[in-house]
């Protein structure tokens, strides 16, 4: 790292830095350790990434739980899920320029710049190095700056409907048939069961679905028949 590294990651990521050591660890790929003689780095990024991940996980779904009271476990999940995915947090790490403080091998640097899984997975990095270094609430001083601001856009775009409200959406414009849901069986403990539901058009099963509850079920069976329709079109 150039010796501004410190004073580069404090102005990008508008935090005060404790150990930067945990920075430069965040930044380095794997395939750096293939060929580095640096013995000061020794590890690669991927345990940070798996810290990092949990956290998000967490500070992502205590803010949209907390902000929109009137969404169902569904909504919830899909917000979550177009929030934190690969191509929201590549996303980030472009706006933020984190490639061009990557230690990576000669034969991975122009990948790099174009590859979201790895630029994700330096996003989920970083967030565990502030976590180890600043704490949940530096965390969520973060995220909420440069990832939650885009949270209202996502929810205002209409892209958030259930996956059964989608489904019904389908069959109604496309087939004008509205689907309906029946109970197949329920296994196990009164305190531990697992429900198959199967989704209908008529008297056609389209999909079968499991949950730990009827809903859960519904949702997946309803998630499966719109994936058929997709695999069609």
């Amino acid at each position: 790292m150039n010796k501004n590294f410190k004073k580069d990651i404090e102005k990008i990521l508008k935090i005060k830095v404790k150990d930067i050591n945990l920075y430069t660890t965040a930044f380095t790929h794997r395939s750096y350790l293939n060929e580095t003689k640096d013995d000061s780095v020794k590890e690669s990024n991927e345990r940070l990434e798996f810290l990092g991940d949990a956290v998000l996980q967490f500070l992502t779904s205590e803010m949209i739980y907390k902000n929109y009271p009137e969404f169902p476990e569904g909504q919830l999940t899909n917000l979550r899920s177009k929030l934190v995915n690969t191509e929201s947090l590549a996303e980030e790490s472009k706006r933020l320029g984190f490639s061009k403080f990557v230690l990576v091998s000669k034969g991975e640097k122009e990948t790099v710049k174009t590859s979201n899984y790895i630029l994700a997975d330096l996003f989920e990095a970083v967030l565990g190095a502030i976590y180890l270094d600043r704490g949940i609430g530096v965390c969520r001083e973060y995220l909420t700056r440069e990832l939650f601001y885009k949270c209202d856009d996502i929810v205002n775009s209409g892209k958030l409907k259930d996956a059964k409200s989608l489904y019904q959406e389908y069959t109604q414009e496309k087939l004008g048939i509205t689907p309906h849901y029946k109970l197949l069986k329920s296994e196990g403990p009164d305190h531990h069961k697992t429900f198959t539901v199967g989704v209908y058009l008529g008297d056609n099963l389209i999909s079968e679905g499991k949950g730990s509850s009827k809903r859960k079920a519904e949702r997946e069976a309803a998630q499966k028949a719109l994936e058929r329709v997709n695999d069609l079109s």
